[in-house]
């Protein structure tokens, strides 16, 4: 998955957002005429049908109840309907004063019979065995180095706009922003992109290299102005069907030219023709079974190679999917050379409907999000002999931008362009730049940005972080803060930040104070220097960043945790900070950042710290440490300060090394450090399997806040990286292995048992393991408080539940398995969390 992915994440927290415009909606059109179209055998509504007005271009598609609507034709007296797996069925119109119909399609079946039983038996068979055979040589990702040019186009829009839309604040005074299709249902144009590279790609050694040759971006907010790095540039062809599974939009789905393919899908042989002396033959296929990511559609293979020429593929079934309700692809293949077959086009339409509640109106569109995608390419050379000259030697990748690739003129586009613009297209450009100037779109656009930032947009400055507005727990009372950092208005390179706290309880402000300058690189060069002063969990650090590297902070102690608790919060005290970080990426994959951090930890209320039984006031410490952070392939926003990390297939490596001196009755001792962490996602099938491994080791002594607390969880909330069983002071390590597991069955069972497959439930396990060690000699520093116990057993914790409850929740029951607790921590329970996700 390329641009779209990501892009598309973008719009679809800007539709959740426009939502609460988008509440009701309602058709004025007069004469509209109205229908259902279901299943003859089954009964069930088809969505997506092709309706087409007989002797014209009009027409419309059922939405995702069956249901449709147009205006009632007056050249014509028939409708035309088709849909991928359904005979075509053309339909007398009813008079004009009757404005529903009812029509029903009837399965798909054809004269030439599939043979189960005998795998070298029939002419599917046989056809189908060749194409096996010669799968491998026909995928185009098989040749070690090859280049191309690449032209892109992407289009978003929200569709099924009702009249009380036009009504609303935000477009009463700007009507004509909101345009109406052919079908007369109404829409509203988001963002139009189009853009050309040449691309280089080397499997031994790896190298990928793209060149962005031009660029035009018209979007709405933060769609325009965002670049992806490694998305915008389309290293990758997004769809292979050559591929086992195609994984798109975060989930898997399978090629009808899968390995397997004939355990999910029916082959039919449809037809045969002769094109320039070679045979082509057009095959059907089917899913065997309903609720599977699987397609139905058709492709086409000729018989001198056996390679597919075109294949076109509409999802069989959305019910077990959240949000995504249509998803169609087609790909072109041709003959490079007259022998070598390669990608030629490819096209993703999606439908996206993302508000949570019915419409109140059986017959009522849904207000939705369209995507598309159009990728053309040419001038393929296969083993090209020149060398690909990344900028740094020991790169794997990068993608880079002519100096004028963002001020191509129209002569440019006329010339390079491999497919013209559409009317439609070109409307969109126009539309996209009076949409961004509306109030209400500015106010939706920086909730959005928001979301992703942790702050809103006022101009030259930023509030926020909107997560700690306000937090309550038994050692502060309540907590309000507010916070400011100043925008790109301001200065694109240099930003300044900070805010003030009060916590009731202890009437005691706190606040944080900071500045930071990005160098003006190509790769990412970062100097920050900054000052906090503020109230912590036991347990918390920055190393939790390394596995939730997007989060706003390492803290997870905020409003939503505290209303989720099952044991009043008290496992809290204050922590001083004063930290210098340069963050250096050497290339795309490779970074490092050196921090010098002078930190100050007070003694708390509820957990004094105490040394022989006397008490001790705070200690301090000085660290140098080094963080090497490793990804191959990974896809990333990269502006300004912001840097969200968006994923790859392969491990995401971090290693620290840190050195330090420790402060403590009037004596300093030095110490030394040692952590590593590595995760990955990894699919297999439609199933997903995560796993996160943390360790490390301290050397020398420090007191038990500066060593690893695991991470526990008092809280009926349900945590990845968290023990969900294990209270927050329950163990203390100076060396130490913590290891996540998740298997995320997708269904794979549910959707086979008759009773459950209508829920649209989906299987999860996890496992989780501990195992650590502790020297008293740290307690010369600071004594040990009462909760916490020396592990003689490896703590391990075991969970199976249930994801995707109304879409929105998981549910899990948690088995403490070893060692007991002996502070009462639970050794079962039951833990929630709120997520979306397709």
């Amino acid at each position: 998955m390329l641009k779209q992915t990501t892009k598309s994440g973008y719009s679809f927290v800007l539709l959740l957002l426009f939502t609460s415009i988008l509440v009701s909606q309602a058709y004025g059109q007069q004469k509209l005429l109205k229908g259902t179209v279901t299943d003859l055998e089954t009964g069930q509504p088809i969505p997506f049908v092709n309706i087409v007005i007989k002797h014209s271009t009009t027409g419309t598609t059922t939405d995702t109840l069956g249901n449709f609507s147009l205006r009632f034709p007056t050249l014509t007296d028939t409708l035309y309907f088709t849909a991928i797996g359904y005979s075509p069925v053309s339909k007398l119109l009813p008079r004009e004063d009757m404005l529903r119909i009812g029509v029903t399609l009837k399965p798909e079946t054809f004269d030439i019979s599939e043979v189960q039983v005998a795998p070298d038996e029939g002419p599917m068979r046989e056809l189908f065995r060749h194409i096996m055979e010669r799968k491998k040589a026909n995928n185009p990702d098989q040749y070690n180095k090859y280049s191309y040019q690449k032209y892109s186009q992407w289009e978003y829009q929200i569709t099924n706009l009702g009249d009380k839309i036009l009504e609303s604040k935000a477009f009463r005074k700007n009507p004509n922003v909101i345009k109406t299709a052919e079908d007369s249902t109404r829409f509203l144009p988001l963002y139009f992109s189009e853009q050309l590279v040449f691309n280089e790609i080397q499997k031994e050694p790896a190298k990928k290299k793209s060149t962005v040759l031009a660029d035009r971006t018209n979007g709405v907010g933060i769609l325009n102005e965002l670049e992806i790095s490694g998305y915008t540039s389309a290293l990758d062809m997004e769809v292979n069907f050559y591929d086992n599974f195609i994984n798109i939009f975060t989930q898997n789905f399978v090629s009808p030219l899968a390995d397997n393919g004939w355990y999910y899908y029916k082959y039919f042989l449809a037809d045969s023709s002769k094109v320039d002396g070679v045979m082509h033959y057009r095959v059907h296929f089917q899913p065997r079974r309903a609720g599977e990511n699987t397609f139905k559609g058709y492709f086409i293979s000729e018989n001198k190679y056996y390679s597919i020429v075109e294949i076109d593929g509409e999802l069989s079934s959305t019910s077990n999917l959240n949000f995504l309700k249509r998803l169609h692809l087609n790909s072109n293949y041709y003959f490079v050379n007259d022998s070598t077959p390669f990608y030629k086009r490819n096209q993703i339409d999606a439908l996206f409907d993302y508000i949570p509640f019915k419409t109140p109106k059986k017959d009522t569109k849904r207000v939705s999000l369209y995507y598309t995608q159009n990728a053309t390419i040419k001038d393929v050379v296969i083993n090209p002999k020149d060398e690909i000259k990344l900028s740094a030697p020991k790169s794997k990748y990068e993608t880079i931008s002519l100096p004028d690739a963002y001020d191509r003129d129209s002569a440019y586009w006329a010339e390079h362009r491999m497919a013209q613009l559409t009317d439609k297209q070109i409307m969109f450009a126009q539309v996209v730049d009076s949409i961004s100037n509306i109030r209400q779109i500015n106010i939706l656009n920086n909730l959005a940005r928001m979301s992703m930032t942790s702050y809103y947009d006022l101009g030259k400055f930023e509030i926020g972080p909107f997560t700690s507005f306000y937090n309550t727990n038994k050692v502060e009372g309540s907590k309000v803060f507010m916070g400011a950092r100043t925008s790109e208005e301001i200065s694109k390179n240099l930003m300044v930040w900070g805010g003030l706290g009060y916590s009731t309880r202890i009437r005691k402000v706190s606040g944080m104070l900071g500045v930071g300058y990005r160098f003006k690189t190509i790769n990412r060069q970062v100097v920050k220097l900054d000052y906090e002063d503020k109230m912590i969990r036991h347990g918390e650090n920055e190393k939790i960043l390394y596995l939730y590297e997007n989060a706003f902070t390492a803290t997870e102690n905020n409003l939503v945790s505290q209303l989720l608790q099952h044991d009043p919060l008290d496992e809290i005290y204050r922590e001083e900070k004063v930290r210098a970080q340069y963050e250096y990426e050497w290339y795309p994959g490779l970074s490092n950042k050196l921090t010098l951090a002078y930190t100050r930890h007070y003694s708390p209320e509820f957990y004094p710290f105490l040394r022989n039984g006397s008490p001790v006031g705070a200690v301090s410490a000085t660290e140098i440490n080094l963080d090497t952070r490793f990804s191959h392939e990974e896809k990333l926003i990269d502006k300004g300060f912001l840097r969200l990390y968006m994923g790859t297939e392969f491990p995401i490596i971090h290693l620290t090394l840190g050195a330090g001196q420790i402060y403590y009755n009037d004596q300093r001792s030095y110490y030394g450090r040692v952590a590593s962490t590595i995760k990955q996602e990894v699919y297999m099938g439609m199933t997903r399997f995560d796993y996160a491994i943390e360790a490390g080791a301290y050397f020398g002594k420090l007191p038990y806040t500066m060593l690893d607390i695991p991470r526990g969880n008092e809280t009926f909330g349900l945590y990845s990286y968290d023990f969900n069983l294990l209270n927050y002071l329950e163990y203390v390590h100076d060396k130490y292995l913590h290891a996540y597991l998740e298997y995320h069955l997708n269904g794979f069972f549910f959707r086979r048992v008759p009773l459950l497959k209508r829920a649209n439930l989906r299987e999860v396990l996890s496992a989780k393991a501990l195992v650590g060690s502790l020297s008293d000699k740290h307690q010369e520093i600071i004594s040990f408080p009462d909760p916490i116990s020396q592990m003689g057993k490896p703590y391990i914790e075991l969970g199976a539940g249930v994801e995707n409850i109304l879409s929105m929740f998981r549910i899990e029951a948690l088995w403490r398995v070893q060692p007991q607790s002996v502070i009462d921590a639970p050794q079962f329970g039951i833990r929630a969390r709120f997520e979306i996700g397709l």
